[in-house]
């Protein structure tokens, strides 16, 4: 990685918040790479900062802490995971409910191929998030969107009306321990297929029964 040069205090305003952005940009892709490889309690902020050619004081001025740091990667590896879970999605048309039930099967799926996504999302999250941080993130990430679709498929009489986002935060508890399931079991897991297919036996159980 070419060496990000610190801001020129004196400079334009619009320049430095340009360069403040592209390094924090080059923080968290080498610490997501480190995370992602070694594991949070490995990994120490002078190797960031080593890697990112970068003094630890500027990695400071950036993330108050190495929790901090490991709270925006987490944010960021969040974001792609559910945007690569719907991206498959997005070509398809008709009945909702397939592209609902997709989505989630791309979920899994992805957490499944990827050591990144399990170690960062699902290994080290909880534990340095802690528990209830992490879930408002899973909540923020997968459940509003989660409730989002279910109204949609309450307006369309494809399940049965009743307040959309406390469904939507049990089908996510579901989700993130079929999720969690796969992230501790050593692939290929019968235990993780069973928890998959738990999963889903729960999501179509919501479905009204056809008229």
């Amino acid at each position: 990685m070419s060496e990000v040069r610190q801001p020129n205090r004196g400079g334009n305003p619009e320049a430095q918040r340009e360069r403040a952005i592209a390094t924090r940009l080059a923080i968290v892709t080498v610490a997501r790479e480190l995370f992602a490889e070694a594991g949070y309690h490995a990994t120490g902020t002078n190797e960031i900062a080593a890697q990112a050619k970068l003094t630890r004081g500027a990695l400071y001025h950036h993330f108050a802490d190495k929790d901090d740091l490991f709270a925006a990667v987490f944010r960021l590896v969040s974001a792609e995971l559910n945007a690569r879970s719907r991206s498959a999605v997005a070509p398809l048309s008709g009945d909702l409910w397939p592209q609902v039930t997709l989505a989630f099967r791309n979920y899994l799926a992805l957490v499944a191929q990827s050591a990144e996504y399990r170690r960062i999302l699902l290994i080290d999250g909880p534990a340095v998030l802690s528990w209830s941080h992490w879930r408002d993130l899973q909540t923020e990430f997968v459940g509003q969107g989660t409730a989002t679709a279910l109204q949609m498929a309450m307006n369309k009489g494809l399940v049965p009306r009743q307040p959309a986002l406390p469904l939507a935060y049990m089908i996510q508890a579901a989700l993130n321990d079929a999720a969690l399931t796969i992230a501790h079991a050593p692939p290929p897991s019968k235990v993780a297929e069973d928890a998959i297919a738990a999963f889903f036996f729960l999501l179509n159980g919501i479905r009204s029964s056809p008229v």
